[in-house]
């Protein structure tokens, strides 16, 4: 990986972790204020929820390319290697959406009943993308077992050549 790329993943989930902590400051703001004019507090409490849960699939999301693309420098050639970032990164966003839905759950049931339709579809869509993401591991687990991982050759250790007379 070339020193650009490096320094610009490392711009990017340097500034998602500006913009969570951010929202984390803006969420303990609104949730005080809320709470000291006694306007809307329980309100004011779930919308601040809200925010942290974003602002920490925000986190996730910035450590997750750090980690990934500075920090790994490895360009996912094995598909062991794929699968196991693609099912952290949905991972991620499966449990920002269940909690979301929750927050918004909680919201719903204290107002009118007729909203309860998005948070409902909310869930079905954090319950497909698991449907989903546990779809992506069945299937992907045949390319994952042909392919062996690297292993460093210990001393003596020989590569073994296939002769394709002797299998024959």
């Amino acid at each position: 990986m070339t020193l650009f790329s490096r320094l610009l993943y490392t711009v990017i989930a340097f500034t998602l972790l500006a913009a969570a902590i951010l929202l984390i400051g803006v969420a303990v703001w609104r949730t005080a204020t809320g709470y000291w004019t006694g306007e809307n507090a329980l309100e004011s409490m779930l919308d601040g929820i809200g925010l942290i849960i974003i602002a920490v699939a925000v986190a996730d999301v910035g450590k997750f390319l750090f980690e990934e693309e500075v920090l790994s420098d490895r360009e996912l050639r094995r598909p062991a290697e794929a699968r196991g970032s693609l099912t952290k990164f949905m991972t991620i966003i499966i449990v920002a959406l269940n909690l979301e839905a929750l927050v918004l759950i909680a919201k719903t049931s204290r107002e009118t009943m007729g909203d309860i339709v998005y948070p409902g579809l909310l869930v079905f869509l954090a319950a497909t993308a698991m449907v989903g993401l546990g779809l992506f591991q069945k299937l992907s687990q045949n390319a994952t077992a042909v392919v062996p991982p690297d292993r460093p050759k210990g001393k003596g250790e020989k590569p073994q050549a296939r002769d394709s007379a002797a299998e024959a």
